[in-house]
């Protein structure tokens, strides 16, 4: 059940020094993206150049705060009252019955790895990661993300996407190119999409993943002729590239009308069932009455 919070009786009850760290850090643009956690919000906030991730919520009929900046319960830190206020300012919708992120129960196959990084000082901790980040670009790009770090595509994800997709457009077009020549292709796309889509959704991302689509498409009509002798169904590369489409559009907050016209534009270039339209039901509005993909092979 939702909850109505008196934002002013909130306000109010802010100890004096807090509200003022809290003022600082709003106007220092230092509350990064909310996000909905457990019938709360948390958000990453950047504070005199580190970083914290506080969550809100209401558990037992108070509000509270959780952070790693070592304040938890109802004396709210400075990084919770901004977070709250930055809620509290778009109308964030708080449940009535929360779980901090801490009270919520830990996956068994993370509780031992958990354990492990618990043991660690963070200079450890810090270099293991940093180690791994350079070493794995998606394991980079969603550290930089959790840290609040992580803008739109850059140029670099996106000249790599774009790369994935020539190179992918041209795994047929020598004379001496095999099937997992193009199940490689695929698995590449699968790859980049997921790197380039864990940054902040951007019209050139969608558009780019389009793209990817349209050449899976047409490099899908292979494997279908080949399906004696592959090792990867058309689909497990569709499917990961039309479901980001499909969260691209969601995230861009695009209206039926345009989801639509994209959708059509799509259709008409893929020469097989590759795009699911019934994912997009709910972003369709009355065109999804009258939108479907038109099968032809």
């Amino acid at each position: 059940m939702a909850v109505r919070i008196d934002v002013e009786a909130f306000r109010d009850s802010i100890p004096e020094a807090v509200g003022k760290s809290a003022a600082r850090l709003l106007s220092g643009g230092g509350v990064g993206e909310l996000e909905s956690s457990g019938g709360g919000v948390q958000a990453v906030v950047r504070d005199r150049g580190g970083y914290f991730q506080p969550w809100v919520g209401i558990v037992g009929g108070i509000f509270i705060g959780d952070c790693d900046c070592g304040i938890t319960g109802d004396d709210l830190c400075a990084h919770a009252v901004a977070t709250a206020l930055t809620a509290f300012d778009v109308g964030t919708t708080f449940s009535g019955a929360a779980t901090p992120p801490g009270a919520a129960p830990v996956e068994p196959d993370h509780a031992h790895y958990r354990q492990a990084a618990a043991l660690l000082s963070p200079r450890q901790l810090t270099e293991l990661v940093a180690g791994h980040a350079v070493r794995d670009r998606l394991f980079a790009t969603l550290l930089l993300g959790e840290a609040g770090m992580l803008a739109t595509a850059d140029t670099s994800s996106l000249t790599d996407f774009r790369a994935a997709v020539a190179d992918a457009a041209a795994a047929t077009s020598g004379s001496r190119w095999q099937i997992s020549d193009v199940e490689a292709a695929g698995r590449r796309l699968v790859a980049e999409v997921e790197i380039l889509c864990a940054h902040p959704a951007s019209t050139e991302t969608l558009t780019l993943v389009e793209e990817a689509i349209v050449v899976w498409d047409e490099l899908s009509g292979h494997l279908r002729d080949a399906y004696d002798i592959t090792r990867t169904e058309p689909e497990e590369i569709a499917e990961p590239l039309v479901d980001t489409h499909r969260d691209l559009c969601d995230r861009l907050d695009l209206d039926p009308d345009d989801v639509a016209e994209r959708l059509n534009r799509l259709l008409a270039r893929c020469h097989y069932d590759t795009v699911d339209v019934d994912l997009y039901t709910d972003l369709l509005g009355e065109h999804a009455k009258t939108l479907t993909a038109p099968t032809r092979w």
